[in-house]
């Protein structure tokens, strides 16, 4: 009689059955992998923040103010390659108290190196320039190099290479912005509080060839953050408390790609425009992709105004915010980018984005947020009657109160 053999293994249908459930075992497990490694994100986000507050506060505790937003060298010839314009960031004076003395001695010293561009001459001498000035080398001066003042020059100029350097605490790991046109990125910004009036200049005003503190009364009534640009704070103004105002945000930076939240809106106007209506572009996005503008919508004409582009730069696109929208709405601005207009908060990460409060404790506020039913309201001007006239409450509910330091809102519950 003949032996018969069996054969062991699998049939087919045996083996589609297997293949199957291990792709159902992958769907269910990629999620909970990328959930991980964004809480993973999240949490070395925090902890940035967290270095970046204590150095405001060990900022405070050496010259018992807080670091300057707007601050630096200028000159009435407000020359770009000569002076930085009186417009350096907060984030510049904290250097040495976040453990990066090496790049603050560097700023501090004067530099020679890459030599400028003859696009330096056709700068604006607007102290907010409009345009990045990319300063290469020139093919016929590639000899000659430019002696960089103390303080360095104006921080758009992209041929100081100190501007250029990438902050590590200064980024968020969620965040993927990475890399030109950009120079050095952050992802967090001062709070200017919740309005808008004059608060992309500040006290100092550059006007006619001269430098003045012509901002101050304006400055009084608007500016009512926990930072005023070209202007002084301390700890003691801080009158509502530092545990309910909020010293920080969080800001996404732009990837070239239309995002309502990292690319302004454009010219919208003041008194008819952002001074009177919080909302006012927001029937400027993408029906059909909400977080983006429609194609007709004024964008910055140069791809190198993004949100968070330029850490060194107290321009509001790059390192402010207001309390006005919610994060993660977007940002409208009154004239050019290098001006202001509604600048709320935002992240990379999901319902929410970060924010580190006057005591140094940080916290993540949801998109969700209460704001006082902001629909149509304006802000505070240094003219306004009723609820917008200087000195009241803020009217963009618990958000706006959080952001304002001496308005006497009393903020019972934690948000968080």
């Amino acid at each position: 009689m003949k032996q018969r053999h069996h054969y062991n293994g699998f049939t087919l249908l045996e083996l589609m059955v297997v293949v199957g459930v291990i792709g159902i075992l992958i769907g269910l497990l990629l999620p909970a992998v990328q959930a991980a490694r964004e809480a993973a994100r999240r949490m070395s986000c925090s902890n940035n923040f967290k270095q970046i507050a204590l150095g405001v506060h060990q900022y405070h505790s050496a010259f018992d103010i807080l670091p300057p937003h707007g601050t630096g060298t200028f000159t009435n010839q407000n020359n770009p390659s000569t002076s930085n314009q009186f417009r350096l960031s907060f984030l510049v004076s904290i250097l040495p108290f976040i453990g990066e003395t090496p790049s603050w001695n560097s700023i501090n010293d004067s530099y020679r190196g890459a030599p400028l561009s003859k696009d330096l001459l056709e700068a604006s001498s607007d102290p907010y320039s409009g345009s990045t000035i990319d300063l290469t080398y020139d093919d016929q001066d590639s000899t000659e190099q430019h002696l960089y003042p103390p303080m360095g020059p104006s921080p758009s100029i992209g041929s100081y290479p100190f501007w250029n350097s990438e902050i590590r605490c200064y980024r968020c790991p969620s965040d993927p912005g990475i890399g030109n046109p950009s120079l050095g990125r952050t992802n967090y910004a001062a709070c200017l509080g919740d309005a808008i009036q004059g608060l992309d200049e500040g006290r100092w005003v550059f006007r006619e060839s001269t430098w003045s503190p012509a901002g101050k009364d304006l400055m009084i009534a608007t500016g009512r953050g926990m930072f005023v640009p070209r202007g002084t704070t301390r700890f003691a103004d801080v009158t509502d408390g530092l545990s309910s105002t909020i010293m920080l945000g969080e800001i996404a930076t732009d990837l070239g790609d239309r995002d309502c939240r990292t690319t302004p809106s454009l010219n919208n106007g003041w008194k008819d425009g952002v001074l009177s209506n919080a909302k006012f572009c927001s029937e400027q996005r993408d029906y059909e992709r909400p977080n983006f503008w429609q194609d007709t919508v004024t964008l910055p004409n140069t791809n190198a105004q993004g949100r968070g582009f330029r850490w060194a730069d107290a321009m509001p696109l790059m390192t402010g915010f207001n309390t006005i929208r919610p994060p993660n709405q977007e940002l409208c601005y009154g004239g050019g980018s290098q001006t202001i207009g509604i600048s709320p908060t935002s992240s990379r990460h999901q319902g929410g984005a970060h924010c580190a409060m006057g005591d140094g404790a940080i916290i993540f506020l949801t998109d969700s947020i209460d704001c006082g039913g902001y629909e149509e309201k304006g802000t505070v001007t240094l003219d306004g009657i009723d609820q917008l006239a200087p000195g009241n409450k803020s009217v963009f509910g618990l958000w706006g109160a959080m952001g304002t330091r001496n308005q006497h809102e009393l903020i019972s519950d934690q948000p968080y």
